[in-house]
């Protein structure tokens, strides 16, 4: 095992990592910091993840979290099959997410700068109980192939530039118990397919979606948040334009409900 977190680092991650093939664990974690005045004391994991990871076969573990990590993460991950946590959330990581090793259990990645769309490739990843991909500039649609993920408990996808709708798929998520899906861009209807997921929070506000949360949903899920703002005008107000003629604010057309909402934003 190698762990140095909570640490005052300022280091990088040498490419001789990779000869040190008998790592289980390395843990880099959490050696960013900043002081009570604000001032950033420490930057803690500073550069790129080399690509020479990939040779470390025995790795169970990599966690690279609140650190400065920059770069793109190298495809030589998926050479990794031993491994079942990787997280590197709070760094400033860029480009698209490479493919991952089929037995990976937790997938931290928020708060980067990861672009590209959502592979489908993490739909084979069926032992996956974590994927945190929130607070990112991700586009494109959510994959159907998403569906499998029948081990995962909690999925954010939330603060991205996701479009498209929520696939009727999710509903075969048998064991999760939280989805985060707001501020992205998602469009379409709430599929009912959704209430067969034993999910206890959903989160949909910031959307573009349409029409109401279906009642299955709403007997399903213990606490659903959403814009239930626009819920709350079910019909258009009048105004009037230039030349005086009474018309309807388009801004205030009913476009989707969130009725049984136990939140509002």
């Amino acid at each position: 095992m190698l762990d140095v977190s909570y640490n005052r680092l300022n280091s990088t991650v040498s490419t001789q990592i990779g000869s040190l093939t008998n790592l289980v664990s390395i843990r880099l974690d959490n050696n960013y910091h900043k002081n009570e005045n604000g001032k950033v004391t420490s930057y803690g994991i500073k550069g790129s993840i080399p690509s020479t990871i990939g040779l470390l076969y025995k790795l169970q573990e990599l966690r690279l979290d609140d650190n400065y990590v920059s770069g793109s993460i190298p495809n030589s991950m998926q050479y990794l099959q031993n491994l079942l946590t990787f997280r590197a959330e709070s760094n400033n990581l860029k480009g698209a997410i490479p493919p991952m090793p089929s037995n990976l259990q937790y997938l931290h990645l928020w708060s980067n700068y990861l672009t590209g769309t959502i592979s489908g490739q993490l739909g084979t990843l069926r032992q996956l109980q974590e994927l945190f991909l929130d607070d990112n500039d991700l586009t494109g649609t959510i994959p159907i192939q998403l569906g499998y993920l029948t081990s995962a408990t909690y999925i954010s996808f939330a603060q991205n530039q996701l479009s498209g709708p929520l696939p009727p798929s999710f509903g075969g998520l048998t064991s999760l118990k939280r989805l985060d899906l707001y501020d992205n861009k998602l469009s379409g209807e709430i599929p009912s397919q959704l209430a067969n997921a034993p999910l206890a929070k959903l989160k949909l506000e910031g959307n573009a979606f349409h029409g109401d949360i279906p009642q299955p949903v709403c007997e399903a899920v213990d606490s659903i948040s959403g814009d239930c703002a626009t819920a709350s005008s079910p019909t258009p107000s009048p105004g009037s334009d230039r030349f005086g003629i009474t018309v309807a604010r388009e801004s205030e057309y009913r476009k989707w409900s969130c009725s049984c909402c136990s939140s509002c934003s």
